[in-house]
């Protein structure tokens, strides 16, 4: 077990929440990118839930190329919360499946992957 995991392990344990952000970097095209797994390996094996959140437009206030919000972010952004998707009864391809098309639902055309 990697530290990483014990750590997650320890943190749910005393009510510790974790933000991951599942594809690991930022997106140049602006559009959702493949999700890598470590996400939902923590999630799965701690019997954790996974709140799945869609950031709407945040790349108008802060592309992938500048290191600062350049403008306020009120009236440009949003945030979806999507209704917790449990990961007991599913294996870490389905929990990831799953939030994945949680994120796709709340994102404007423009950001959603391509076929």
């Amino acid at each position: 077990m990697t530290i990483h995991l014990l750590m997650c392990f320890l943190a749910k344990k005393n009510g510790v929440n974790l933000c991951t952000f599942p594809e690991g970097t930022r997106s140049r095209s602006n559009r959702l990118m493949p999700f890598k797994n470590g996400a939902f390996k923590m999630a799965h094996k701690a019997g954790a839930p996974v709140i799945p959140m869609s950031i709407c437009s945040a790349a108008d206030i802060m592309p992938s190329y500048w290191m600062f919000p350049f403008r306020p972010a009120y009236g440009v952004c949003k945030v979806v919360v999507h209704e917790p998707i449990e990961s007991t009864g599913k294996t870490e391809e389905e929990l990831a499946q799953a939030v994945r098309e949680a994120i796709i639902s709340g994102l404007p055309d423009d950001q959603k992957p391509l076929p």
